[in-house]
């Protein structure tokens, strides 16, 4: 019969994600995991498999709390884009958190951005398509500036903005956002 784990494997996820988060997945060991878990590499391996099934949960506990997801079931497009802007600002400035966006900052999660701007786009085109946003607007432009907004808040905040500097940088991103049809 095989020992329970003598670690808490909440916490060790968390202690993995930060770490990913802020080395990527190349920059991060086996060693670097195991320092920052508490457990040896053993019990990493047993509880959960490899580097990169490790990664992979990481990554989806991050998107629990992510930026994009939560916000799309807002009821207009430009809630939408607010609730992500005050996501973004308060996820990507978290003082218990590495900066910026752990999906945003590792290059190895490109396929992952592309679905969370598949899903902005989609949540963009059914706004249009129920009045919410003018026909004159181009969906594929404003999903991208969207998109160029959530990365440029990471990087500045990865840089070492402040909360209240994102914050401004937010408030200029949303007045650009087209009026609603009247």
């Amino acid at each position: 019969m095989a020992r329970p784990p003598k670690f808490d494997r909440a916490e060790a996820l968390q202690a993995a994600m930060h770490l990913f988060w802020e080395k990527g997945f190349d920059g991060t060991s086996i060693t670097d995991l195991t320092g920052a878990m508490g457990i040896s590499p053993p019990s990493l391996y047993s509880a959960f498999g490899d580097k990169q099934t490790l990664f992979e949960a990481c990554v989806e506990l991050y998107e629990r709390s992510a930026v994009v997801p939560p916000a799309l079931e807002a009821p207009t497009a430009r809630e939408v884009f607010v609730q992500m802007l005050d996501r973004a600002v308060e996820l990507y400035t978290r003082p218990a958190h590495p900066p910026g966006c752990f999906v945003i900052s590792d290059p190895t999660l490109k396929a992952r951005r592309g679905s969370g701007r598949d899903a902005i786009a989609r949540r963009l085109r059914r706004a249009q398509q129920s009045g919410d946003l003018p026909d004159d607007v181009e969906v594929p432009a404003l999903t991208d500036y969207v998109d160029l907004v959530l990365r440029g808040l990471s990087a500045k905040a990865r840089d070492g903005a402040t909360r209240r500097q994102l914050r401004a940088a937010a408030d200029v991103a949303l007045r650009a956002w087209p009026s609603a049809p009247s």
